[in-house]
């Protein structure tokens, strides 16, 4: 018998659950702010549609909708939304499942928002970025979802 390694697998049962589960829940894959380029989300963007809000929201359905058309500037140095400023963005991102994703962090469904599954979503501090394609992206905030097109 040995002290420091199970003469039997069966008393590894519980670590290898242990070790698979915390893979599971593990997102699939980051990027560090030094990444922010390759994430396609630097630039203008106008926004197109009040997708969805979240339970909890800082505004309600008509003061949403008023937002409609505004653009959302991202850059490294800050977004802007508006006449709201959000300084040094992190571009913490994260390629995650949308509907777990979305209810875990945002109290919200993802059913109405078109998202891909996987969807690469970008934390930047004061706004969340969810990637749809090279010209199509969501924008959570405020408490609300809006489809976000790429302006040139």
């Amino acid at each position: 018998m040995s002290l420091f390694f199970p003469t039997s697998t069966r008393s590894l049962a519980p670590f290898a659950i242990a070790a698979a589960f915390a893979v599971a829940i593990y997102p699939a894959g980051s990027a560090l702010a030094a990444d922010y380029q390759e994430l396609g989300v630097i630039g203008k963007w106008r926004l197109t549609k009040a997708l969805d809000s979240a339970d909890i929201t800082s505004r309600d359905e008509h003061e949403a909708q008023q937002l409609l058309g505004r653009v959302v500037t991202i850059s490294k140095e800050a977004v802007k939304f508006g006449n709201d400023d959000c300084p040094a963005p992190g571009f913490e991102s994260q390629l995650v499942a949308p509907g777990p994703y979305v209810r875990e962090w945002f109290h919200a469904s993802s059913e109405n928002l078109g998202l891909p599954n996987p969807v690469t979503v970008v934390d930047l501090g004061c706004a969340n970025v969810f990637i749809k394609g090279r010209q199509r992206i969501v924008v959570f905030w405020d408490g609300w979802f809006f489809d976000a097109k790429r302006m040139r």
